[in-house]
């Protein structure tokens, strides 16, 4: 048994314990990511029943099948973003828009729980298969809902981590940017370009 142990190797920060998150906050974010992309499988494979269910049966809503399909490919796009946003690109625009992109797919996943808890109610009596991938789906979003809050609201936290003193500005020493001229600039007192002040 002691060689079986010793055979399995971890990956880095493998356990996870709280003294190694509050250590490297990173591990952390790379941990809950995980996480978000194993429910998000799961995700794609209940919206693929839900939206064939809802197209093939009489009492199933197209409209659902449609959200269940939006919402996979919204699923697999944050899942790439995110991977790409913490591990390679650690820019803090970057890192901003995942916020809002975490927190956005947050309250749209609240939203289809209410949606589809709906559905599921609806089709109680007249569809068991129906009600049973509606309620899927309906639990698989509030799942989403949650995930994606605490991982919006932990990357939120620990931003500092990430970007590690990367910077959006310019380089200061070329491009458009770093030039700075007044030829041409509008004058407001006069209506009349100013004058070329540089030498």
């Amino acid at each position: 048994m002691d060689k079986l142990k010793s055979s399995i190797k971890c990956v880095d920060g493998c356990p996870p314990s709280m003294a190694r998150y509050k250590e490297d906050p990173a591990v952390l974010l790379q941990h809950i990511w995980l996480l978000s992309v194993v429910i998000a499988f799961a995700d794609v494979i209940t919206s693929l029943s839900v939206a064939s269910g809802n197209d093939s049966l009489r009492h199933g809503s197209k409209g659902a099948g449609f959200a269940a399909i939006w919402s996979m490919f919204m699923v697999i796009g944050i899942s790439v973003y995110a991977y790409y946003a913490l591990t390679k690109w650690c820019t803090p625009f970057a890192i901003g828009y995942l916020i809002g992109a975490l927190l956005m797919m947050s309250q749209m996943f609240l939203t289809l729980f209410c949606v589809f808890v709906g559905l599921a109610r609806a089709a109680e009596d007249t569809d068991d298969q129906l009600n049973s991938d509606n309620g899927a789906m309906a639990f698989f979003s509030f799942v989403l809902f949650v995930v994606y809050g605490v991982f919006g609201g932990l990357v939120f936290k620990h931003r500092g981590a990430v970007t590690k003193g990367v910077s959006d500005a310019p380089p200061s020493g070329g491009g458009l940017a770093s030039q700075t001229s007044n030829v041409g600039a509008f004058d407001p007192t006069d209506g009349q370009p100013a004058p070329d002040t540089q030498a």
